[in-house]
């Protein structure tokens, strides 16, 4: 010890932030030779003694196919290694119109095999289950995979998927779906607010991304990503009935938080995936407001007697803050991580004519998505997470929604 303490008085240290360097994707594409023969009169002699480099038999990995690697939104937003055989190119207007719908991403998701109902679903519509050992106790379902991969990695890689909703993670208590799943594992009785819990994280962190993102982008495009809505447009709102904004995404009401009579401070923003902390504020009335309200971006084209029509109609969530984050910690810090990214879109692009006096600003927020704001950043990672938490939470208010087909889980299904 007494040799080490001088030479390490003579290393230079340095504070600046260690960063992991990111991988860069690799292309598998690779140009495959024309389908091989294996008829007698096309082989003079045995095909064993072709050529070894397209020989059918000895080297048959030469036919098999590779994709190529996915577009991206803006072609040098990332840095590629580019092969020959596969470039890296741009999106094209209607691949970036799709990649900008978070409903089409979810569906696009991979797909998994639901534990509870036995069929095979998108992954953005699961909760992913991994059997861990808890100190202290016995093994038992632990949620992997909610949060972003920038903050935790997947803790198992085998793992188990259940739909993404409160009643089904109740149903984890039936003896023949443990069975399924792994013999004598036990549910832990607050794993559903675990998974709430982690989901309201998720919501964090994909703002926090997105601001991190829009802070180090040099990109010209003009369209918003989020904006406040006046209180005159969200009366509209509330009075129509209907979203009435191109490329809306959804619209968040998060009203400011009061300062605790007990300290005199306001809470501060809690972005923790370990359990919250008692709130010290006296408890109030239950709020008597929907987590979540569908509105239509037009007003009804058909009358009542001639039914919906065809296709139906475009929707747009109307996300109440107080109810769908609780916690008022959470809620300071989804406050402001959506100040911070108006402040970002601000000095980076001003507005371009100040707004008349009497517009003054609402508590409810815009986000927004297209497809030149994809060239900006990517706004449809909030709205899966806002999504997901709502399914979750989901209290039967949308029971007549729920379809029978694969695509989603329903209660009138019995679990045998």
């Amino acid at each position: 010890m007494v040799r080490v303490l001088p030479r390490l008085k003579q290393v230079p240290v340095s504070f600046e932030k260690f960063v992991l360097p990111r991988k860069c994707p690799r292309s598998l594409r690779r140009p495959v030779p024309p389908r091989p023969s294996f008829a007698a009169v096309d082989h003079v002699r045995s095909i064993l003694l072709d050529d070894a480099t397209t020989n059918p038999i000895t080297n048959p990995r030469v036919y098999i196919r590779h994709k190529s690697l996915p577009p991206l939104p803006r072609r040098f937003d990332k840095t590629r290694e580019p092969t020959e055989d596969d470039r890296p190119r741009a999106m094209s207007f209607d691949e970036r119109r799709f990649a900008s719908s978070p409903y089409l991403r979810m569906l696009a998701s991979p797909l998994r095999q639901c534990i509870l109902t036995s069929r095979f679903m998108p992954n953005d519509f699961l909760v992913r289950l991994a059997v861990q050992r808890v100190p202290g106790a016995q093994h038992t379902f632990i949620p992997d995979g909610l949060q972003h991969t920038k903050f935790t990695a997947r803790r198992s890689g085998h793992a188990h998927y259940v739909p993404c909703t409160r009643h089904a993670i109740a149903l984890l208590a039936n003896l023949s779906i443990r069975r399924r799943a792994a013999h004598g594992i036990r549910p832990h009785p607050l794993l559903a607010d675990h998974i709430a819990h982690l989901l309201r994280l998720r919501v964090l962190q994909e703002l926090e991304v997105l601001a991190d993102t829009l802070q180090s982008s040099t990109r010209a495009s003009n369209a918003p990503l989020l904006r406040r809505l006046t209180r005159a447009e969200l009366a509209t709102i509330r009075n129509t009935h209907t979203v009435p904004h191109p490329g809306a995404l959804a619209v968040l009401i998060v009203p400011p938080l009061q300062k605790d009579p007990a300290t005199g401070l306001r809470p501060a923003p809690n972005m923790s995936p370990a359990p919250p902390p008692p709130d010290t504020a006296p408890p109030k009335r239950p709020l008597d407001l929907p987590a979540c309200e569908l509105y239509p971006v037009h007003p009804p084209q058909w009358p009542d007697a001639a039914g919906d029509g065809i296709l139906p109609e475009e929707r747009i969530p109307l996300y109440n803050g107080a109810v769908m984050f609780p916690e008022r910690g959470q809620r300071a810090a989804l406050e402001a991580r959506l100040r911070r990214l108006l402040q970002l879109q601000w000095e980076a692009r001003p507005p371009p004519a100040a707004e008349p006096a009497n517009s003054k600003m609402s508590h409810a927020f815009l986000l927004c998505s297209d497809a030149e704001s994809v060239l900006r950043g990517d706004t449809v990672g909030v709205a899966i997470a806002l999504w997901r938490l709502r399914m979750f939470e989901d209290k039967g208010e949308d029971l007549q929604t729920h379809s029978v087909d694969p695509w989603e889980w329903t209660t009138r299904r019995k679990v045998e």
